[in-house]
């Protein structure tokens, strides 16, 4: 029996070396391929870049050096993603890219074209910071022990033996509660410096949320830019402590923090803005009391239900919003890196795009509203630079203004607002 267990033993772990081997071999070949692809694209670029110099020469408007530099830039930096490096690929690194494309397809494509001296980081820092989140969402916690695991989470942040098996309103946040070992490991193996950021930024956030939910809701508009900036505004602060740790950034950008923090009111305003259904659907209440108590007593009866006064608090939350988008403009202003420009900005044209599909719209009323995958698509695409997100921002608002009805006050703050944010490009 003993001999017939070693026997089979023996060609199951053959065959297992067998298909071992042909992987190898298969992963070699594609290496190979790509190897010879990217040469054949360098030389492609070699001969555009001899005949746009020509065009440089005969003095042509259309064709600038600086255009030219940057799309060379821009071609390399695509080159330099296809190689395949020679080192054996870190499952838990790994494990943190698939999750973070499964808990946010939009945070990945902008977090994948970052600097590699603080790309490993900025996803180590949102998925912890999603972990955070997911145990703020979990409404089959009771609040004792939800303060508890959320005050404690800081200390736990580099545990590799961490987890919860039953922690999540979704099934990719369960999941990584669960594994959230891998993310640990990789938290280990970041510089100190780094770390530390993390670690300080997700106290405070983790104390925050304490705040609000033994408050039990935001009252007034005051409290809702307090847990606006727990909840994201840190986050814009953390980043920025990130950028300049890593000498992408100048640090004189440290003493703008209160525009990192406007950095991410806006993104996380026009998210609870949007979410209305997804988030009274679950019992979540995060519009301000102060701003709903002039149209309603109970904003959550507009679910499926919307009135005259639901649209006019709709538009009043994101003119709330859009105040903080002038701000958005003076941090991007600051930044240096092209690949930290992008990572910053995407999102907010996004999200300002967002607003304007929102705003006045009774279906937000109903379900959860997004900007199509192809309007997502032409927004990271044209965004690599200011001039072409000052270009994207004209646009968007340009578009916003002609819908506007001037006899209404709500749509003359928005139209007020709108100018404001053209003045400020």
């Amino acid at each position: 029996m003993t001999s017939l267990k070693s026997e089979n033993f023996e060609v199951l772990y053959e065959h297992e070396k067998k298909k071992r081997e042909k992987a190898e071999a298969q992963l070699e070949e594609a290496n190979q391929n790509i190897i010879m692809s990217t040469e054949l694209i360098k030389e492609a670029v070699r001969k555009y870049e001899a005949i746009y110099r020509k065009l440089l020469q005969l003095k042509d408007p259309d064709y600038k050096e600086e255009n030219l530099n940057e799309e060379i830039e821009l071609i390399n930096n695509f080159i330099n993603s296809l190689q395949i490096k020679n080192t054996t690929i870190d499952e838990s690194l790994e494990y943190c890219y698939n999750k973070l494309e499964k808990v946010s397809r939009s945070f990945t494509v902008v977090i994948n074209q970052l600097n590699p001296k603080i790309k490993d980081e900025i996803c180590i820092f949102y998925l912890v910071l999603r972990a955070l989140d997911t145990i703020e969402d979990d409404p089959k916690l009771n609040t004792d022990t939800k303060v508890k695991l959320l005050k404690n989470f800081h200390l736990n942040i580099g545990n590799e033996n961490y987890s919860h098996e039953d922690i999540g309103d979704e099934p990719d946040y369960v999941e990584l509660m669960q594994n959230y070992s891998h993310v640990a490991r990789i938290f280990n193996k970041l510089d100190e410096k780094y770390q530390k950021i993390i670690e300080e930024i997700t106290k405070k956030m983790a104390d925050g949320m304490c705040e609000f939910i033994e408050m039990k809701g935001i009252q007034s508009l005051k409290d809702y830019d307090q847990y606006c900036h727990y909840v994201a505004g840190l986050v814009g602060i953390g980043l920025t402590q990130i950028f300049v740790a890593s000498d992408l950034e100048d640090r004189k950008i440290m003493e703008k923090l209160d525009l990192a923090n406007s950095m991410g009111l806006f993104l996380q305003k026009t998210n609870i803005t949007r979410d209305y259904a997804e988030d009274v659907e679950k019992k979540r209440f995060f519009w301000p009391n102060e701003l709903c108590s002039k149209f309603t007593l109970d904003y959550g009866e507009f679910l499926k239900n919307p009135n005259n006064q639901a649209i006019d608090l709709l538009n009043s939350m994101v003119n709330n919003a859009l105040s903080h988008f002038t701000q958005c403009i003076s941090y991007l202003k600051c930044l240096q890196d092209k690949t930290i420009f992008k990572f910053c900005a995407i999102p907010q044209v996004m999200a300002l795009s967002t607003l304007q599909l929102v705003f006045n719209n009774e279906k937000v009323f109903y379900e959860n509203m997004k900007i199509s995958r192809t309007e997502s698509i032409e927004i990271v695409s044209q965004c690599f630079n200011f001039e072409q997100f000052k270009v994207l921002i004209e646009n968007f608002v340009h578009k916003w203004k002609n819908s506007l009805d001037a006899k209404c006050g709500l749509f003359q703050k928005t139209e007020s607002l709108l100018n404001e944010i053209l003045l400020a490009l």
